[in-house]
């Protein structure tokens, strides 16, 4: 049995460029991108959609969507690829006292 280089290299490659691109432009997309690489690539391979190749790009993303699947369960998910489901809360200063500002009692003449 030979490797195939588009099915078998090409594939796992893209799913590596894919990651590495949304994970530099737009992190916030990171881990929708896993998810919609492993979905679609076992969907394609399931409904016949562009043959091995297909199939291999699910094959290749599924760690990567399996590590985010983790990550959001685990509770463990960086701010940056957190998928906005709550609101963040804010922290707040009370009972501290708020800092003076510098220059607070100058009055100019």
């Amino acid at each position: 049995m030979s490797i195939k280089i588009v099915p078998d290299v090409v594939a796992p490659l893209a799913v590596t460029a894919v990651d590495l691109v949304t994970e530099a432009t737009a992190p916030n997309w990171n881990e929708w991108a896993s998810y919609i690489c492993a979905v679609g690539g076992y969907l394609g391979g399931f409904m016949g959609w562009g043959g091995d190749m297909v199939k291999n790009f699910g094959i290749a993303s599924l760690p990567w969507a399996a590590k985010n699947i983790y990550e959001r369960v685990r509770g463990t998910a960086s701010a940056s690829k957190r998928l906005n489901y709550r609101p963040v809360s804010k922290v707040s200063r009370y009972p501290a006292p708020a800092p003076d500002l510098p220059f607070q009692g100058v009055k100019l003449t």
